[in-house]
């Protein structure tokens, strides 16, 4: 979170479908549960302006917008549909922006002191277009949008299995972004994006993508696109754990725009799979690990790390597993200092 010393977390509720949203206190060790939901339905964002969180969850098995202030009786309904996956907040906090189930392909704009819900002024039905020689991937496929800003609030990126924009918001602008090349004899499908993250200072864009149209993923990479010269690098950051098979779990990047560190799967032991922290140089693409082998890892993409805007502490969902299968016991979060060279 802005001041370095709390996390927003989410934690499943054993034996039921349900998770609470809480705020934890990397100093004191206070937790604060903010709310409880229904479903898994993406992650929950925070709103500065009004010091709460915002989410996703079910009612009556239908996704629904809230907002909590605090506690998981102060709560308030903002909107009755909702896509969880593409909550994203404006820069300056004041507006909220995600996709209805009802309009997928336009996002809506809710004012977070008014509550005055607007459409935005672009509509991306007008930018989806048949991939050429992917008609038998496409059909009968609708892949919902996920967004990202730019931290200066000048252009937003909307990525999903077929088609990944840049929007300059303040010209209604978007173009298309090209993720990797296509190679039909070992690909599924061109590359595309499952997680999303600007550099600090907006000039790289940071990606996890893979080749695959469906679970299980083949392999999963990180993409990175300097926005300034339109340079990409696609880079395995850990040795593959089969020849072609490598596996990015999450990116997280340093406050000072070059760096980030990208949680990546070396080998699967005992059934389990092990992940590795590697620092990677943005500028060229080097790579090399910076931690012991302590980690046992999780499966969700762009879950498992935050590193804080100060850049002194990285944050890292560390599991427990049972010593005799490969189940995870308990979740913990480990805590690492961090001192980056400028």
């Amino acid at each position: 979170m802005p001041d370095s010393q709390q996390l927003l977390i989410t934690r499943d509720i054993p034996d039921t479908n349900r998770n609470s949203i809480d705020v934890f206190d990397v100093r004191t060790g206070e937790l604060s549960t903010y709310a409880e939901r229904e479903g898994s339905n993406g992650k929950p964002v925070w709103l500065l302006a009004l010091r709460a969180v915002a989410y996703a969850t079910l009612v009556e098995q239908h996704p629904e917008l809230w907002i909590s202030y605090g506690n998981s009786q102060q709560v308030e309904r903002l909107a009755p549909d909702v896509w969880g996956l593409s909550l994203a907040v404006e820069p300056d906090g004041k507006h909220l922006w995600y996709f209805s189930r009802s309009e997928p392909d336009r996002p809506q704009r809710l004012n977070v002191e008014t509550r005055a819900i607007q459409p935005a002024p672009f509509d991306l039905a007008s930018l989806r277009y048949p991939k050429p020689g992917l008609n038998w991937a496409m059909r009968n496929r609708s892949p919902s949008f996920t967004m990202v800003w730019r931290p200066d609030g000048s252009q937003m990126v909307l990525y999903s299995q077929f088609w990944t924009f840049l929007l300059d918001t303040r010209a209604n602008k978007a173009c298309e972004l090209d993720l990797g090349e296509y190679v039909a004899e070992r690909m599924d499908i061109p590359p595309w994006a499952l997680e999303a993250q600007w550099s600090p200072n907006g000039r790289y864009l940071a990606f996890i993508t893979t080749d695959s149209l469906s679970a299980p993923l083949r392999r999963t990479e990180l993409t990175i696109l300097d926005m300034n010269t339109g340079e990409r690098r696609t880079i395995s950051p850990a040795p593959d754990i089969e020849p072609g098979q490598h596996y990015v779990y999450d990116i997280a990047w340093a406050a000072n725009s070059q760096q980030l560190i990208a949680l990546a799967q070396t080998e699967t032991s005992r059934g389990r799979p092990i992940q590795k922290l590697y620092l990677i140089d943005a500028r060229t693409g080097d790579s090399h690990q910076v931690m012991p082998d302590i980690f046992g890892g999780g499966a969700i993409e762009g879950w498992q790390l935050a590193w804080s805007p100060n850049g002194r502490t990285l944050a890292v969902k560390c599991p427990t597993w049972l010593e005799t299968e490969p189940t995870i016991v308990e979740d913990h979060i480990c805590l690492i200092s961090v001192t980056i060279q400028p």
